[in-house]
């Protein structure tokens, strides 16, 4: 294996995935029908791209002796500053509905869940019968979060395993969200009522990020599809407007996305300016992902009924899009990039 190997389309795809969500949250307004509503399933293709991802980038250095301490390190420091600049943003459409009089929680479950939310644990509150609750009220996608930091910790525990044993797992844990789902009736895992469901919806996408990882030389020949085609299938699926049938997203997180990643891996672009487009994608993914909520929550506070609403979503999506650049660039780049200088990984190293 070339770790050195970028998967550029993966990068793409992701990026896709996640500009699907922040178009699904931003057409979800009032009584209209949602862009991209079955965009449910990009949280399920973002553990499995996150699964076979951290493996290829993580699994020889662990077996070769790096400490879980500056491997979990890593990976705090690759997650937390930009939450953390979704969660303040989070606060801010808070404040800005507080004086608008459209928030829907006290003063108390917002502090309560602020600071809670803020050390990526989930916060459960009490809802009316009328009310389904998420259990990260800040910044309401951060739920994914949450568990993709749960399966990036019990990665740990998987490198020893044989290839046997962790397909054997995650047939179990596959069964498991099929329970859950059928349980539930949706997606699960973003709700007080079905946060549970979020365990075996991430177990078994990383898991099987895992086992892609762990079968990628030995299925080197396998067929191989234009980027393109890739790239239309995942955007067709996820505009079914089927995200209500639970069965659909039970066939899109059991096979279908694991499916993308499989033949996203499979792919190397050539070309120079579509290799860019894809690599920007995947740079501005998590960021996007994490911010677009606030962005949403404070233009719903100042204009709860739009008049002109595709008109005033033209302005909102190109400024969440600049906002996030900006942001990602010059703040949650050179964050990271410090915390990851030479000096601090001595002064990890004497922990």
């Amino acid at each position: 294996m070339n770790k050195s190997h970028r998967f550029v389309l993966l990068d793409g795809l992701r990026g896709i995935a996640a500009l699907a969500v922040v178009i699904m949250h931003f057409t979800q307004h009032g009584n209209r029908t949602a862009l991209f509503e079955s965009s449910g399933l990009a949280v399920d293709l973002f553990f499995c791209l996150s699964g076979f991802v951290i493996a290829w980038s993580y699994y020889q250095k662990l077996v070769d002796g790096m400490s879980f301490s500056s491997y979990l390190k890593k990976r705090l420091v690759r997650l937390y500053p930009m939450f953390i600049i979704g969660i303040l943003l989070g606060v801010l459409s808070f404040m800005i509905k507080f004086h608008y009089g459209t928030n829907i929680y006290t003063l108390s479950d917002f502090t309560k869940a602020t600071l809670i939310n803020a050390i990526y644990l989930p916060y459960f509150v009490t809802g009316t019968p009328e009310r389904i609750d998420g259990i990260f009220l800040v910044n309401p996608p951060s739920w994914s979060l949450f568990f993709e930091l749960l399966a990036n910790f019990a990665f740990i525990f998987t490198i020893r395993f044989s290839k046997n044993l962790l397909i054997a797992l995650t047939v179990l844990i596959g069964i498991w969200l099929i329970y859950a789902g059928i349980t539930f009736d949706t997606s699960p895992g973003w709700s007080t009522t079905n946060w549970t469901g979020g365990f075996p919806r991430v177990g078994f996408s990383f898991m099987v990020g895992i086992l892609i990882f762990k079968f990628f030389d030995s299925s080197k020949g396998a067929i191989k599809v234009n980027p393109l085609v890739i790239i239309a299938v995942l955007m067709s699926l996820l505009l079914v407007p089927l995200s209500e049938w639970v069965y659909y997203w039970i066939l899109g997180a059991l096979f279908l996305m694991p499916l993308i990643v499989w033949l996203g891996s499979r792919v190397e672009v050539k070309q120079p300016l579509f290799s860019k487009a894809l690599i920007y994608l995947g740079w501005i993914s998590y960021p996007i992902y994490c911010l677009h909520h606030p962005m949403i929550s404070i233009w719903d506070s100042i204009s709860p009924n739009p008049t002109h609403f595709y008109r005033e979503l033209l302005i909102l999506f190109p400024l969440t899009l600049v906002i996030t650049h900006i942001l990602a660039k010059y703040i949650d780049d050179p964050v990271r990039a410090w915390l990851n200088r030479p000096k601090f990984q001595i002064l990890e190293a004497t922990d």
